[in-house]
């Protein structure tokens, strides 16, 4: 089947590929005989409720999940890199907002039982759940820490903001208490990787042997000052400072792809996340990195999984069965030590 030829306008064209069909429940899921591997996903977020805001139960099911990003709008699913669109990014800046006063809606379709039900519909056996933290009144650790608990094909990363003055026993604890990694986010905690307070959070983690996994570079539409916190040349003394703490680039750098690889290639506990990346780009990725360096990720529920999941599949079309497979799961089991 010549793929390029189908036409895949919205969510669930998808159907058209051989990999995945729509249910008796009228979602799109993975076929049983699709011979997609079971798949390890590295990056998603369960909903965030922050400062005064009303706390999100992730145990419970509120209604069917919301993502940021709206793929039932005809466009090239596939290929096409315009979300955020100016909607998609005035309404996260909006909820944003929101949460100074009470919880957003959307973080309350974005828990645990919504978050299995996907895993279960597309192959997926384990996912890290990442969590970001904010300066005053943050609980999304906590509550990630607590939501993983339920399920063991849950994998939570821990969190802490560089402004922490407890930070360093915040990161034992919560690696103590099981997490796999640590997730930091240089515009969302406003705080560039290569500030003093990041590379003392990296310093602990590099102790404990904890994979972290960085918000790098920019879409192009976030605000100037944000886009200058991510940006790539200010992770080059991190990876010199800390050579045995393994680092996961995440989205590959979004727009500033040739300047992830050309980390990962120039060291080696730098890897690279394709959450995001559109079939070319994926495609490219894989190509010219080092392939036992690149993990998939969906960034649910920014997307849908069954977006990632298809540009995955789509980009390592042709290669040979290992390469997909090592994407899909083999690097991830290795990486952060999961037997399945």
């Amino acid at each position: 089947m010549d793929l390029s030829k189908i036409d895949i306008k919205v969510y669930n064209d998808l159907a058209k590929f051989p990999w995945f069909m729509i249910g008796d429940d009228g979602k799109l899921r993975v076929r049983p005989d699709s011979g997609v591997p079971p798949v390890i996903d590295d990056h998603s977020h369960l909903g965030w409720s922050y400062f005064f805001g009303g706390v999100v139960d992730h145990l419970k099911y509120y209604g069917p999940t919301q993502y940021f990003y709206n793929y039932d709008e005809p466009q090239d699913v596939l290929n096409e890199k315009a979300h955020p669109t100016d909607a998609e990014a005035k309404m996260i800046e909006k909820d944003i907002y929101m949460m100074l006063f009470r919880c957003p809606p959307i973080a309350r379709a974005q828990t645990v039982p919504n978050l299995l039900e996907e895993m279960d519909r597309f192959n997926v056996t384990h996912i890290m759940s990442l969590p970001i933290e904010v300066p005053i009144r943050s609980r999304h650790a906590r509550q990630t820490m607590a939501a993983c608990k339920t399920s063991d094909r849950l994998i939570p990363f821990a969190a802490v903001h560089p402004q922490t003055p407890s930070y360093e026993k915040r990161i034992r604890d919560m690696a103590a208490d099981g997490a796999r990694g640590l997730k930091y986010h240089p515009e969302f905690q406003f705080c560039a990787p290569d500030n003093k307070r990041a590379l003392r959070i990296f310093e602990v983690c590099e102790e404990l042997d904890l994979p972290v996994l960085c918000h790098a570079g920019s879409t192009g539409s976030e605000p100037p000052f944000m886009q200058k916190l991510a940006q790539m040349h200010r992770y080059r003394v991190v990876f010199e400072s800390f050579p045995k703490l393994k680092f996961i680039l995440g989205h590959s750098g979004l727009n500033n792809i040739d300047e992830a690889l050309a980390y990962a290639k120039e060291f080696e506990h730098v890897y690279l996340d394709l959450a995001g990346q559109p079939v070319n780009q994926t495609r490219y990725i894989i190509q010219n990195a080092d392939v036992n360096k690149v993990l998939y990720g969906s960034d649910w529920a920014f997307y849908p999984m069954g977006v990632t999941l298809g540009r995955t599949l789509v980009a390592t079309e042709g290669m040979p069965e290992e390469v997909r497979r090592k994407v899909l799961h083999d690097n991830a089991a290795r990486l952060f030590k999961i037997d399945n």
